[in-house]
């Protein structure tokens, strides 16, 4: 939803589209949202809104983002456009076709087997469409967290009493000092002003601060590595001398349940680091508010200007970051003095799509080597066979065995010009790796630490994830599996829940 194109075709073919189905027969959904089986499928969760203010909504909704609803209106067009027209002659005299939304924002172009299709200058889409992303972006705060969230793919988050929302773009410097806040003192009035607020909101802002300072993480032993777990794939490792945190997705405060929160991590943090695109790996809430203690993001380069693979360069500048550093496959980048991220490649986990914006993070810190395997599926061993000795020494890999993955349409749905017939869209799923595939990978790579993480376990994510910590489920069934035939050869593997603390 940063994307202005992919915003566009998320709205009209996802959001309005569950809105309106909602609007046309509300008793479908209020009896499909009474039972849990049905939380994460189409159906909209009013959380106490009235069917008319429902309806305003729509209607406000329409009006405010008309220009992203045309534009993936003029997509679809362009898309007809060279299906029809792009017969294999010069592609110049269908620029003078094109909606006028797209003139100057799109490359009509051929692949190497004469197939043609539309690539998107995204930096200029960006920069088109930024006044309109920024009018729509709010920050939006609770006192506490709201465990009754619905799902955020299919239900609105609106306005009420116990939210406290600000008019303020993503890239605003502003933000960087609210954040601030969750660490060490301010001036509540002035960052007021600074946000914009007007003087009757200030007292109910100031609510939301306390005079209570956050207690600062211990110290790491120099000579050693600790590796905390934060949830989800968020990983931060930390010596004496460097700190990085890998797809950060962090907690909240005060939610009852025993894991580190952003509190926890260190007051400066070298790098982030993102394997992939998909919204549990690029969280914007958690990102925003770690914008001003990052040094670098170190991202998968990505340059390949389909929807369907947006540029998480493109995307953080977007997002008001000022270093990011791409990675193409196999390039390293070291930062500071003692921490070198090399990408490796990622195979599965995408539909079969040509996905480019996805990266294994080999993370080498203080002597030590952790590979990131997140949600890949090591569909062909030989890949890591041919890697030789840049595998050689991985002190731990973290891999996620989300086994039992969604469709293709649930994700990539919207932004698709023609979708796969049912049986193919239902056979091209977003499936991780199953403890066979994972345990190949530990033996290729030589690994004997082995971590299992990333599988939507985590009791405050489901309103992302739609998935709740089943001990019962195929992929917790896995993870058993797993740690048991990891034992039969001397290797370790561990189910990262919760809250984790490891050193190495």
């Amino acid at each position: 939803m940063i994307n202005p194109l992919t915003a566009g075709l998320n709205l009209r073919e996802r959001q309005l589209a569950t809105l309106r189905s909602y609007l046309a027969d509300p008793d479908l959904h209020t009896r499909a949202v009474a039972d849990p089986g049905n939380y994460g499928r189409p159906f909209l969760n009013p959380s106490g809104a009235g069917f008319e203010r429902l309806k305003t909504f729509h209607e406000e909704v329409t009006v405010d983002a008309a220009p992203l609803i045309d534009l993936a209106d003029d997509f679809t067009a362009a898309r007809v456009l060279v299906e029809e027209h792009a017969d294999g002659g010069a592609l110049a005299p269908l620029y003078g076709q094109l909606p006028a939304s797209l003139r100057g924002i799109v490359e009509l172009v051929y692949d190497d087997v004469n197939r043609a299709s539309i690539r998107i200058l995204e930096p200029v889409l960006y920069r088109s469409f930024r006044d309109t992303m920024a009018r729509a972006q709010r920050i939006s705060l609770l006192p506490r967290p709201d465990r009754a969230q619905p799902y955020i793919f299919n239900s609105p988050i609106l306005p009420d009493a116990s939210r406290f929302d600000l008019a303020v773009p993503f890239d605003a410097p502003a933000l960087d000092a609210l954040f601030a806040a969750r660490w060490s003192s301010v001036d509540v009035p002035e960052l007021g002003e600074r946000l914009g607020l007007a003087p009757e909101r200030l007292a109910r802002f100031a609510e939301f601060f306390t005079e209570t300072e956050p207690a600062t993480p211990p110290p790491v032993p120099d000579g050693t590595v600790r590796v905390r777990f934060f949830g989800h794939a968020s990983v931060l490792l930390e010596s004496a001398h460097a700190a990085v945190l890998l797809d950060p997705l962090l907690g909240y405060t005060d939610d009852g349940i025993d894991h580190f929160t952003v509190s926890d991590l260190p007051r400066r943090l070298d790098a982030i680091v993102l394997s992939h695109a998909h919204c549990d790996h690029v969280s914007v809430e958690t990102l925003l508010q770690l914008r001003r203690v990052v040094d670098t993001v170190v991202v998968p380069g990505s340059a390949s200007g389909s929807v369907l693979d947006p540029s998480l360069g493109q995307l953080l500048t977007a997002l008001g970051f000022r270093a990011v550093t791409r990675l193409e496959e196999l390039e390293s980048a070291t930062v500071g003095h003692r921490l070198t991220v090399t990408s490796l490649p990622f195979l599965g986990e995408h539909a079969d799509l040509d996905i480019r914006a996805k990266m294994v993070p080999l993370v080498e810190i203080e002597g030590r080597r952790f590979v990131f395997a997140t949600d890949t599926t090591p569909i062909e061993p030989e890949l890591y066979r041919r890697l030789g000795d840049l595998l050689t020494g991985v002190d731990a890999l973290f891999i996620g065995l989300e086994c039992v993955g969604a469709p293709l349409s649930w994700l990539y749905g919207p932004l698709m010009g023609r979708m796969p017939d049912r049986r193919h869209n239902r056979g091209r799923r977003l499936n991780g790796a199953d403890a066979a595939m994972a345990e190949q990978l530990a033996r290729a790579i030589g690994v004997r630490r082995i971590f299992t993480y990333a599988m939507g376990f985590d009791p405050w994510l489901k309103h992302l994830t739609g998935s709740d910590y089943d001990p019962a489920s195929p992929q917790k069934r896995e993870c058993d599996r797993l740690e048991a035939s990891c034992a039969r050869w001397g290797a370790r593997a561990e189910l990262l829940h919760l809250r984790a603390e490891h050193t190495f």
